[in-house]
């Protein structure tokens, strides 16, 4: 009876193996060197038999190519390249949604003056959700990112799922991203010093250094929303 073996039945030199891994992988010596920042000569050296790679170049490539088996390159234990590891579930087009409505950055200040008139919610553009998005959360926005005060979490146009909070519990909002309107402004921070109760103001931080932060009074503010989820995001 034949007994399978993922063995390489003539044993190789490390040079061999590594030769197997560069026609594997599909890139040329000098594409290789490039990528390690190493002069080509020395992997045409180690490939003739003149040298013999160091444990820095093999931690190297290791590194730099992750699909490559380290059991293979050292051991010689097949297979020559591993399969990469799943990162991405595919989710079927017809999965039930649900319309939330959308506050896109040119209607922010109507959005403003609407509640500076009373309070309604003006007519806004829907925006197709997935129902698990949206979970059960009532009254709930889609709300559009302008600017990269909030990057890298919120890129620049990133569409953001938010609910909103009622006036008697904003003074206990604190650690996540919120979406605060005050005065005549609309803004989209982070809450990490909330001082309502003992100072009447709060302090909206930006969590790009270069964005910084903004300090409402409590007379101020108009409106407060809780970002919950991403629901859209432009890939960076």
């Amino acid at each position: 009876m034949a007994i399978r073996s993922d063995k390489i039945d003539n044993p190789m030199t490390i040079q061999d193996r590594l030769k197997q891994v560069f026609d594997a992988l599909g890139i040329t010596i000098y594409q290789i060197a490039k990528e390690l920042g190493e002069n080509p000569s020395k992997f045409y050296n180690i490939l003739n038999g003149r040298a013999k790679p160091s444990y820095d170049t093999i931690m190297s490539l290791l590194a730099c190519y992750p699909q490559i088996s380290a059991d293979y390159l050292i051991r010689g234990n097949l297979p020559v390249l591993t399969s990469p590891e799943a990162n991405a579930n595919m989710v079927s087009a017809d999965e039930a949604t649900v319309e939330i409505p959308f506050v896109p950055v040119r209607f922010y200040a109507t959005f403003v003056e609407s509640f500076s008139d009373g309070g309604s919610t003006p007519e806004t553009e829907p925006f197709r959700v997935r129902k698990p998005v949206v979970k059960g959360h009532k009254n709930a926005v889609i709300l559009e990112i302008s600017g990269n005060s909030m990057s890298p979490q919120l890129a620049h146009g990133a569409k953001v799922l938010a609910v909103p909070i009622g006036e008697s519990d904003w003074q206990y909002q604190s650690g996540g991203v919120y979406a605060v309107m005050y005065r005549d402004y609309f803004v989209v921070k982070r809450v990490r010093d909330n001082e309502l109760i003992t100072r009447n103001y709060l302090t909206l931080h930006s969590d790009n250094p270069n964005g910084g932060n903004v300090t409402v009074h409590l007379k101020d503010m108009r409106g407060m929303w809780k970002i919950v989820s991403i629901v859209e995001a432009p890939v960076e």
